[in-house]
Protein backbone atom coordinates (compact mmCIF):
# COMPACT_ATOMS: atom_id res chain seq x y z
CA UNK A 1 0.00 0.00 0.00
CA UNK A 2 1.41 3.65 -0.96
CA UNK A 3 1.70 6.39 1.10
CA UNK A 4 -0.74 7.93 -0.19
CA UNK A 5 -3.51 5.70 0.09
CA UNK A 6 -2.26 4.96 3.50
CA UNK A 7 -2.94 8.61 4.54
CA UNK A 8 -6.00 8.91 2.97
CA UNK A 9 -7.22 5.93 4.63
CA UNK A 10 -5.45 7.14 7.82
CA UNK A 11 -8.34 10.60 7.23
CA UNK A 12 -10.91 8.51 6.51
CA UNK A 13 -10.84 6.30 9.26
CA UNK A 14 -10.41 9.51 11.64
CA UNK A 15 -13.64 11.06 10.74
CA UNK A 16 -15.65 7.93 10.81
CA UNK A 17 -14.25 7.74 14.45
CA UNK A 18 -15.17 11.34 15.52
CA UNK A 19 -18.67 10.64 13.78
CA UNK A 20 -19.08 7.46 15.88
CA UNK A 21 -17.86 9.54 19.23
CA UNK A 22 -20.33 12.34 18.26
CA UNK A 23 -23.15 9.51 18.18
CA UNK A 24 -22.28 8.11 21.62
CA UNK A 25 -20.71 11.23 22.88
CA UNK A 26 -21.26 13.24 26.31
CA UNK A 27 -22.62 16.22 24.39
CA UNK A 28 -23.49 19.66 25.81
CA UNK A 29 -27.79 19.88 26.83
CA UNK A 30 -29.87 22.53 25.57
CA UNK A 31 -31.83 25.46 27.49
CA UNK A 32 -35.50 25.12 26.90
CA UNK A 33 -34.70 28.06 24.78
CA UNK A 34 -32.49 26.17 22.41
CA UNK A 35 -29.08 27.36 23.40
CA UNK A 36 -26.02 25.61 24.20
CA UNK A 37 -25.83 25.32 28.38
CA UNK A 38 -22.38 26.47 29.86
CA UNK A 39 -19.93 23.64 30.25
CA UNK A 40 -20.33 23.56 34.09
CA UNK A 41 -23.69 22.04 33.45
CA UNK A 42 -22.68 19.31 31.73
CA UNK A 43 -22.88 15.81 32.85
CA UNK A 44 -19.66 15.17 32.89
CA UNK A 45 -16.48 17.99 31.81
CA UNK A 46 -13.37 16.89 29.88
CA UNK A 47 -11.16 17.25 33.18
CA UNK A 48 -13.44 13.90 34.76
CA UNK A 49 -13.20 12.10 31.59
CA UNK A 50 -9.28 12.45 30.75
CA UNK A 51 -8.50 11.73 34.67
CA UNK A 52 -8.47 7.89 33.53
CA UNK A 53 -6.54 8.96 30.46
CA UNK A 54 -2.58 8.16 29.60
CA UNK A 55 -0.59 10.94 31.24
CA UNK A 56 0.60 12.65 27.95
CA UNK A 57 -3.09 12.72 26.66
CA UNK A 58 -4.64 13.97 29.52
CA UNK A 59 -2.07 16.74 29.79
CA UNK A 60 -2.28 17.64 26.08
CA UNK A 61 -6.60 17.57 26.84
CA UNK A 62 -6.01 19.91 29.61
CA UNK A 63 -3.70 22.29 27.49
CA UNK A 64 -6.68 22.52 25.15
CA UNK A 65 -9.36 22.58 27.66
CA UNK A 66 -7.66 25.69 29.20
CA UNK A 67 -7.03 27.57 25.82
CA UNK A 68 -10.59 26.74 23.74
CA UNK A 69 -12.77 25.84 26.74
CA UNK A 70 -14.61 22.40 27.03
CA UNK A 71 -15.14 20.26 23.90
CA UNK A 72 -17.86 20.56 21.67
CA UNK A 73 -17.81 16.08 21.51
CA UNK A 74 -16.73 13.88 24.12
CA UNK A 75 -16.50 10.27 24.18
CA UNK A 76 -13.83 8.10 26.38
CA UNK A 77 -11.96 7.75 24.04
CA UNK A 78 -12.18 11.54 21.54
CA UNK A 79 -12.67 14.46 22.29
CA UNK A 80 -12.93 17.22 19.93
CA UNK A 81 -13.32 21.32 19.41
CA UNK A 82 -14.79 22.23 16.32
CA UNK A 83 -14.02 26.25 15.29
CA UNK A 84 -11.81 27.58 18.26
CA UNK A 85 -8.99 29.44 17.09
CA UNK A 86 -7.51 28.65 13.91
CA UNK A 87 -8.89 25.58 13.17
CA UNK A 88 -12.05 23.72 11.80
CA UNK A 89 -11.46 21.18 13.94
CA UNK A 90 -9.25 19.77 17.22
CA UNK A 91 -9.35 16.13 17.23
CA UNK A 92 -7.74 14.27 21.10
CA UNK A 93 -7.46 10.75 20.83
CA UNK A 94 -7.09 8.34 23.86
CA UNK A 95 -4.98 5.46 22.18
CA UNK A 96 -2.05 6.72 20.43
CA UNK A 97 0.66 5.54 17.09
CA UNK A 98 4.45 5.40 17.27
CA UNK A 99 5.86 8.36 15.27
CA UNK A 100 9.82 8.68 14.57
CA UNK A 101 10.20 12.21 12.98
CA UNK A 102 11.34 14.20 13.69
CA UNK A 103 12.02 12.35 16.90
CA UNK A 104 10.57 8.95 18.21
CA UNK A 105 7.44 10.23 20.25
CA UNK A 106 3.36 8.92 19.60
CA UNK A 107 0.76 10.77 18.01
CA UNK A 108 -3.04 11.72 19.31
CA UNK A 109 -3.41 15.04 18.80
CA UNK A 110 -5.02 16.38 15.69
CA UNK A 111 -5.12 20.13 14.40
CA UNK A 112 -6.98 20.39 10.83
CA UNK A 113 -6.82 23.85 9.00
CA UNK A 114 -8.67 25.10 5.94
CA UNK A 115 -6.26 25.04 2.96
CA UNK A 116 -6.33 24.78 -0.47
CA UNK A 117 -3.67 21.88 -1.17
CA UNK A 118 -2.33 21.14 -5.08
CA UNK A 119 -2.86 17.98 -6.25
CA UNK A 120 0.67 17.41 -7.89
CA UNK A 121 1.60 18.61 -4.23
CA UNK A 122 -0.05 15.96 -2.34
CA UNK A 123 2.43 13.09 -2.36
CA UNK A 124 5.05 15.80 -1.87
CA UNK A 125 3.09 16.40 1.52
CA UNK A 126 2.94 12.92 2.01
CA UNK A 127 6.81 12.29 1.85
CA UNK A 128 7.51 15.32 4.39
CA UNK A 129 5.51 14.09 7.16
CA UNK A 130 3.26 10.89 7.68
CA UNK A 131 1.25 12.22 10.17
CA UNK A 132 0.44 15.26 7.59
CA UNK A 133 -2.11 14.73 4.90
CA UNK A 134 -5.37 16.92 3.21
CA UNK A 135 -9.23 16.09 2.22
CA UNK A 136 -8.86 17.72 -0.57
CA UNK A 137 -13.10 17.79 -0.80
CA UNK A 138 -13.29 19.61 1.99
CA UNK A 139 -10.00 21.37 1.47
CA UNK A 140 -8.25 20.97 4.75
CA UNK A 141 -5.11 20.26 5.80
CA UNK A 142 -4.37 17.93 9.22
CA UNK A 143 -1.29 17.98 11.38
CA UNK A 144 -1.11 14.93 14.14
CA UNK A 145 1.26 15.03 17.08
CA UNK A 146 1.56 15.03 20.60
CA UNK A 147 1.70 19.21 21.03
CA UNK A 148 -0.14 21.87 19.54
CA UNK A 149 3.39 23.47 18.79
CA UNK A 150 4.43 20.69 16.85
CA UNK A 151 1.83 20.49 14.70
CA UNK A 152 1.78 24.36 14.00
CA UNK A 153 5.34 23.63 12.72
CA UNK A 154 4.07 20.63 10.50
CA UNK A 155 1.18 22.60 9.18
CA UNK A 156 3.87 25.49 8.38
CA UNK A 157 6.12 23.87 7.06
CA UNK A 158 3.62 21.81 4.80
CA UNK A 159 2.30 25.18 3.12
CA UNK A 160 5.54 25.69 2.79
CA UNK A 161 6.09 22.67 0.63
CA UNK A 162 2.53 22.94 -0.79
CA UNK A 163 3.37 26.49 -2.20
CA UNK A 164 6.45 25.59 -3.19
CA UNK A 165 8.69 27.78 -1.18
CA UNK A 166 10.57 24.39 0.36
CA UNK A 167 11.48 21.39 -0.77
CA UNK A 168 10.56 17.69 0.98
CA UNK A 169 14.26 17.78 2.40
CA UNK A 170 14.54 21.39 3.00
CA UNK A 171 11.03 21.06 5.08
CA UNK A 172 12.34 17.49 7.18
CA UNK A 173 15.78 19.26 8.23
CA UNK A 174 13.93 22.40 9.77
CA UNK A 175 11.15 20.73 11.06
CA UNK A 176 13.87 19.28 13.42
CA UNK A 177 15.55 22.09 13.78
CA UNK A 178 12.23 23.70 14.92
CA UNK A 179 11.11 21.25 16.87
CA UNK A 180 14.71 20.21 18.75
CA UNK A 181 14.89 24.02 19.86
CA UNK A 182 11.10 23.82 21.10
CA UNK A 183 11.82 20.84 23.16
CA UNK A 184 15.09 22.40 24.65
CA UNK A 185 12.80 25.57 25.64
CA UNK A 186 13.16 28.32 22.75
CA UNK A 187 9.62 29.43 21.98
CA UNK A 188 11.16 32.54 19.59
CA UNK A 189 10.09 31.07 16.03
CA UNK A 190 6.61 31.51 14.73
CA UNK A 191 6.36 28.80 12.88
CA UNK A 192 5.87 26.64 16.70
CA UNK A 193 3.62 29.47 18.26
CA UNK A 194 0.87 30.52 15.17
CA UNK A 195 0.00 29.74 11.46
CA UNK A 196 2.39 31.79 9.24
CA UNK A 197 0.01 31.56 6.65
CA UNK A 198 -4.28 32.75 6.13
CA UNK A 199 -6.24 30.01 6.53
CA UNK A 200 -8.85 29.69 3.32
CA UNK A 201 -12.45 29.35 4.39
CA UNK A 202 -13.08 28.39 0.79
CA UNK A 203 -10.91 26.22 0.01
CA UNK A 204 -13.54 23.16 -0.54
CA UNK A 205 -12.86 21.36 -3.81
CA UNK A 206 -16.27 19.66 -4.90
CA UNK A 207 -14.60 18.49 -8.04
CA UNK A 208 -16.58 17.99 -11.54
CA UNK A 209 -18.72 15.45 -12.95
CA UNK A 210 -17.00 13.83 -15.64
Amino acid sequence: MNARMFRMMGGVALGTALTAASACSTTRPMTSAGDVMPAAHQAMTASAMLASWPMKQRDAGMMMVQKYGEPAVMGDRMMAWMNEGPYTKIVLMRDEVQHNFPMPHVDFLAHTVKHAVPADKVNDLFMFDGSLWVHRTRGEMTAECDLEAHNLIALNLGHDVAMGRKTVAQARADYVRLAMAHKNGDRSDPYTQRLVFAVEPNAAWPDRAP
